[in-house]
């Protein structure tokens, strides 16, 4: 089994903002093989049909071993020194849904929780082609980060885009009159973005070519949800 190992030299930058609520941290030369990682999805990987693994992703994924899982958490544990990172899944990711095939959830930013101690990290296995990823504010709210409570918020978010389907006629890319967006990071191959999973956000597709299914031409990303504990361990 292929070791992935960790960039010690990997720079961590914390994005800065003037909003507080927004956290985004980018670590670029993540993996010392990503090249590893793109021979993977091209022969080993498994991609299941289209909402297999029973999230709103637009397009095709498959679980990655757990010899990531440690090179991601020792990166979050440079990120994030006070804390425990808990990687829950890391998902081998390829955009592959066009336009015509979205259901109304997967035209508007997402959240992946409602919590503030999760988090989610994407890993750029291809290059800045692919567009990036943008966090946005849902304006009539005046809001960027989903919390528990507010799924009347997010069904008001739904219910807009069959009531104006002029705005929303496919993946979103800029400012409508519902979402301003706060902050583009652009991708770069081996670059990995981390924010908190409840701030509003959705891919940047800026080229046909993110809709491939070929992995060594579409945008190919590894999707990681994890949480950070608090809580000291003392060794018997």
């Amino acid at each position: 089994m292929t070791k992935y190992r960790p960039n010690p030299a990997a720079n961590v930058e914390k994005i800065a903002h003037q909003d507080p609520e927004i956290c985004v941290y980018v670590v670029d030369d993540f993996m010392e093989n990503p090249q590893e990682l793109v021979d993977y999805a091209k022969s080993k990987a498994y991609f299941g049909k289209v909402g297999a693994d029973r999230t709103a992703y637009p397009g095709i994924r498959d679980r990655l071993p757990s010899n990531y899982e440690r090179a991601l958490a020792e990166v979050m544990e440079r990120v994030f020194p006070e804390c425990r990172p808990i990687i829950s899944r890391c998902m081998l990711s390829l955009t592959t849904l066009d336009a015509g095939q979205l259901h109304a959830a997967q035209k508007i930013p997402h959240v992946d929780t409602a919590s503030d101690d999760q988090y989610a990290s994407v890993h750029y296995l291809c290059d800045q082609r692919h567009g990036g990823t943008a966090l946005y504010r849902y304006l009539p709210r005046n809001t960027i980060r989903i919390r528990s409570g507010d799924g009347a918020v997010v069904q008001e978010m739904i219910q807009a885009v069959h009531d104006h389907p002029e705005e929303h006629q496919g993946y979103l890319i800029g400012n409508t009159q519902f979402y301003k967006q706060e902050l583009v990071v652009e991708a770069k191959f081996n670059r990995l973005v981390i924010y908190p999973g409840n701030l509003l956000h959705c891919a940047l597709l800026t080229s046909p070519e993110s809709l491939n299914p070929d992995a060594s031409r579409g945008r190919l990303t590894v999707a990681s949800f994890f949480k950070l504990s608090t809580e000291t361990f003392v060794a018997n």
